[in-house]
């Protein structure tokens, strides 16, 4: 038997892009605003992220494209929960993975080697950080996690994304929601 409420192993956020890209700033967008995703699920399981992965795809059915599908996992200096050590970290990572003359059609940050925060043990050999940064770090990100969780996700972020970039989803072919969105709701007319 599954236990539901058991911590994951590992997080990731993906999505495959609105359209095919190789614009490296909108990329970077993307990557930043999954990892922040990823970071925000971290912190609800009360998790530590050791190291971080980041991958871009191309698409594999458009074989008159160049293919590739690079992917780098780097070590952060020391656990973390914080969006803006992930987010550091991803930034290295595909900045070393990028590679001009190819459309990405996917990209996303998967945190792993995951640890309990609670459980967490400090090493002698890395410099630690002092309580009060610590307790810094810890009261932005709470105050994040319940601005977005009151006033909608996304209401807070690192960085804003530009609008109708490539990586954004498309939601053209939309089914209705008509049990959940009013202004959605068919219109009979009577004659």
């Amino acid at each position: 038997m599954v236990d539901l409420d058991e911590a994951r192993q590992r997080i990731m956020t993906s999505r495959s892009f609105g359209k095919l890209t190789d614009d490296l700033d909108e990329i970077r967008e993307a990557i930043r605003q999954y990892g922040q995703r990823s970071a925000e699920k971290l912190r609800r399981q009360n998790g530590l992220a050791k190291a971080v992965l980041v991958f871009l795809k191309t698409n594999p059915h458009r074989q008159d494209l160049p293919q590739c599908s690079p992917s780098l996992v780097l070590e952060l200096a020391r656990p973390t929960a914080d969006s803006r050590e992930i987010l550091h970290a991803a930034g290295h990572a595909l900045q070393q993975i990028y590679r001009q003359g190819y459309l990405y059609q996917k990209g996303g940050v998967m945190l792993i080697d995951l640890i309990d925060a609670d459980r967490q043990q400090l090493s002698l050999l890395e410099p630690p950080l002092n309580d009060a940064e610590r307790q810094r770090s810890q009261r932005l990100m709470d105050v994040m996690d319940k601005l977005n969780g009151r006033m909608g996700r996304g209401t807070v972020r690192l960085g804003t994304p530009s609008p109708g970039a490539a990586w954004h989803l498309r939601c053209a072919h939309l089914t209705q929601r008509y049990s959940t969105r009013w202004d959605e709701l068919p219109a009979a007319l009577a004659t």
